[in-house]
């Protein structure tokens, strides 16, 4: 890169065919950490093998798509045991990162409740869009709710992702960059990006180049030595190509950053 970042590959912990050739990736120097994303009832067959790639990794623990929603209070149980299990693989991987979201369709107070009953300092909370890809209204979609969340003290930090702020700044008719701007105040531990469409009010994961977002801005916001995790999408599900595609292109483009 142009200036110093610290790119991340996102895999799911399924994901172990691709193994071999995160391996070699990564002694090319084309990242620095895996994000991996906890697919349930995984750990037993699949932590041996990600034990085995010998990199840094930071865990991503299950979502709304796979049952859990922080901000319902009637699947306690179900988030509890999923996200002991994202503990599992962070303990195994040696993570000191575990990314969580915050629900939705519930109340950001139960959102509280829950993450302060998991008592774990390693959890980051990710920014979300206003909406979610079926309707549903996402909890922590906005710098208002992360400042409240932050004053309770149960946050080590968050996750800021560039497409879901655009979003929810879409959905608000805010500026995106006056509000990524105030997400920035927190001091993310890590970021997210993809390429994506401005006008869009659902999230769109596209490759590097493949949207119209101003990548070359985007990056103006990352400090130094940033963990940058590209959440790009993957054509073919057995080669990381596109990754390759996209951590070049991005290298290209940062070299303008000032």
């Amino acid at each position: 890169m142009a200036y110093k970042l610290r790119i991340g590959l996102k895999l799911y912990s399924t994901n172990v065919e691709l193994i071999p050739e995160a391996l070699r990736l990564m002694k090319q120097g084309l990242y620095d950490y895996v994000e991996l994303y906890i697919i349930p009832g995984s750990f037993r067959q699949t932590i041996n093998s990600w034990k085995a790639l010998d990199v840094s990794f930071v865990i991503h623990a299950p979502h709304s798509f796979h049952g859990i929603n922080f901000a319902k209070a009637e699947i306690w149980e179900n988030n509890l045991k999923n996200f002991r299990e994202a503990q599992l693989f962070a303990d195994g991987l040696d993570s000191d990162i575990i990314i969580v979201h915050g629900g939705n369709n519930g109340s950001l107070d139960e959102t509280i409740r829950q993450i302060g009953l998991l008592d774990e300092d390693r959890i980051v909370l990710e920014n979300k869009p206003l909406r979610g890809l079926n309707g549903e209204f996402c909890i922590g979609c906005s710098p208002d709710e992360f400042k409240e969340i932050f004053e309770t003290g149960i946050l080590k930090g968050m996750v800021l992702d560039f497409g879901h702020a655009i979003y929810y700044s879409t959905c608000r008719g805010l500026e995106p960059r006056s509000v990524i701007a105030e997400f920035n105040k927190f001091s993310p531990s890590l970021f997210h990006l993809c390429d994506g469409i401005y006008s869009s009010h659902i999230d769109v994961h596209l490759n590097i180049g493949k949207g119209d977002f101003d990548i070359r801005e985007l990056l103006r916001f990352l400090p130094e030595n940033a963990m940058l995790s590209l959440e790009t999408p993957r054509v073919s599900e057995d080669s990381l190509q596109e990754f390759i595609d996209d951590v070049r292109l991005l290298d290209e483009i940062s070299r303008d950053v000032a």
